[in-house]
């Protein structure tokens, strides 16, 4: 029996994970409609690149926050930064329309560009060369490895190049800058900093993953500064951070580096395959998605993966109370009024249910709110670790949740019992002269509860639906009342990402509900154990 119950709980898990991949397709499609904020930009990213660089980088952040600088599924020609500092020195070689954006690009690229730009300044013709050199300005000032006058002149820039390529060419290359990176977060010194600081943006794909490998909070902020630096990107770490503030920075830093690795990486052999589907708008989301990186809040640049961790257990463990709370209400007055139809308990106990259920879930938590909490309004943070307190500030929500609910359920119990006190086995065993608490619990109920437990798979969903109301009227801090954020402040990465954490949820709620019915039947486990047509 236990085999035979282990295999059909792997059969109806087993068919989740198409169905989670056809809700990520949903889920991402729903992302394609959202507003593009910046459609127009490629056509006139040359002109804002040349008259307004910061305005061009911040329309540039929100389309790459969303891949949508990406095809949808699949990129037959990825670019990296081989392919991206090749195109930019020939648009800057040439002095063509798309030069000022390229010369922008190749110093945002700085010292990752480097490997594939300087080797072939020997092949450019005099006056191409010299271009390229003094476009490369902003990365040697980056760099400070010469002064500015010295970079801005076309023959002194083009020397200095040559000369730095053939003495610090061994930099730039996979060993040195990880033995770099170890020597920095073994002991941080000013001249470990220097060393990487004179590779750049090279630096920055043995930087960023070094920040999860050390446990050293000197290290880590050494770390995050050179990343800030190079980058451009705020993303220092106060001296006085805590582990909370420290940990949001790393992954800030994680989510940053998932949009834009392909400026600072080449991809070669697997790589490069891999990146035909990763290098996507859908590869980058399901990856995201799969391993936490889901980006940052718009509303505090917050991860929302920390945001999700802190508010999810609120928002489940007020949909469970809710949920059981029902349950354990509605069973026995759905026996009792069965057992009692057509009496007036059974008559005054079904008006007062159809009220519950007609009664909006919004209106019973605002009345509740107003009646027996007028202080709410602001979310406090909620310990879980400290239980009174956390089930005295949810006994409010979890009674305005569970009223539909319980509605619903009484009713459907009292059908189920009604039809099951009718059967032949009960008329026996009140023959038998059992009492009435014995036919109805022992021998009515057990069975007639089948029916209502698969409705569990049905009403987690609808009362996690509810949750979101709920935790708004008393500030419950879940993932409900920070979605209501997160509209208001039109934080599309929340938004998507709450779209597929509550489909997943859903999904195991339903075939957790599945399972526990056919633990309970027998008949159930057997009937899809056996072939169509066959025997098991």
């Amino acid at each position: 029996m236990a085999s035979g119950m282990l295999r059909y709980a792997l059969r109806r898990m087993l068919w989740a994970i198409p169905t989670l991949f056809g809700i990520s397709l949903v889920v991402f499609f729903v992302t394609s409609l959202l507003p593009d904020p910046a459609a127009d930009l490629p056509k006139r990213a040359a002109a804002l690149a040349a008259s307004d660089p910061d305005a061009y980088d911040a329309l540039e952040e929100q389309r790459r926050a969303r891949y949508l600088d990406l095809p949808a599924f699949f990129n037959a020609t990825p670019k990296d930064v081989r392919s991206r500092a090749i195109a930019a020195m020939h648009h800057i070689a040439a002095n063509d329309d798309q030069a000022a954006l390229g010369a922008h690009q190749l110093a945002k690229m700085g010292g990752a560009a480097l490997p594939y730009v300087l080797p072939s300044l020997d092949d450019l013709p005099p006056a191409e060369r010299a271009r390229v050199a003094i476009a490369l300005a902003p990365v040697g000032l980056r760099m400070g490895t010469a002064e500015e006058d010295r970079l801005s002149d076309p023959n002194s820039a083009i020397l200095f190049w040559s000369r730095f390529w053939e003495d610090r060419a061994l930099d730039f290359t996979g060993p040195a800058l990880h033995r770099a990176v170890h020597r920095l977060v073994l002991h941080t010194t000013d001249l470990r900093e220097r060393d990487l600081l004179e590779v750049d943006t090279y630096a920055l794909s043995a930087v960023i993953p070094a920040m999860h490998e050390t446990d050293d909070r000197e290290a880590i902020r050494a770390l995050a500064a050179l990343a800030s630096h190079v980058s451009g990107r705020h993303g220092e770490i106060a001296f006085d951070a805590d582990d909370d503030a420290l940990r949001r920075a790393v992954n800030g830093w994680d989510a940053w580096w998932q949009v834009h690795e392909s400026d600072y990486v080449a991809y070669d052999g697997a790589a490069r395959i891999a990146a035909t589907t990763l290098q996507t708008r859908y590869g980058k989301w399901i990856f995201g998605a799969t391993t936490g990186r889901l980006g940052t809040s718009a509303i505090d640049g917050v991860p929302i993966a920390d945001k999700l961790r802190a508010r999810t257990p609120v928002t489940l463990l007020l949909t469970a109370l809710a949920l059981l709370a029902s349950y354990a209400i509605a069973v026995p007055i759905g026996a009792l009024t069965a057992w009692w139809r057509g009496r007036p308990v059974d008559v005054t106990l079904a008006i007062v249910l159809f009220a519950m259920y007609s009664l909006p879930t919004f209106w019973a938590a605002q009345l509740l709110a107003h009646t027996y909490a007028p202080t709410h309004g602001v979310a406090r943070p909620m310990d879980l670790r400290h239980t009174a307190e956390t089930l005295w500030r949810l006994a409010l929500p979890v009674v305005a949740l569970m009223l539909g609910s319980l509605a619903t359920l009484s009713r459907y119990q009292r059908a189920a019992v009604l039809e099951t006190i009718g059967l032949d086995y009960v008329r026996t065993a009140k023959a038998k002269g059992a009492s009435a608490f014995r036919q109805v619990v022992v021998h009515a109920l057990r069975n007639a509860m089948l029916p209502v437990v698969t409705l569990t798979g049905l009403q987690f969903p609808a009362l996690l639906g509810g949750a979101f109301v709920v935790e708004e009227v008393f500030a419950v801090p879940g993932i409900g009342y920070e979605t209501m954020r997160a509209v208001e402040a039109h934080d599309a990465a929340w938004l998507v990402a709450i779209a597929l954490v509550t489909a997943v949820i859903t999904t195991i709620a339903l075939i957790a509900s599945d399972v526990a019915y056919g633990m309970l039947d027998p008949r159930v486990r057997e009937a899809t154990a056996t072939p169509r047509g066959g025997r098991a």
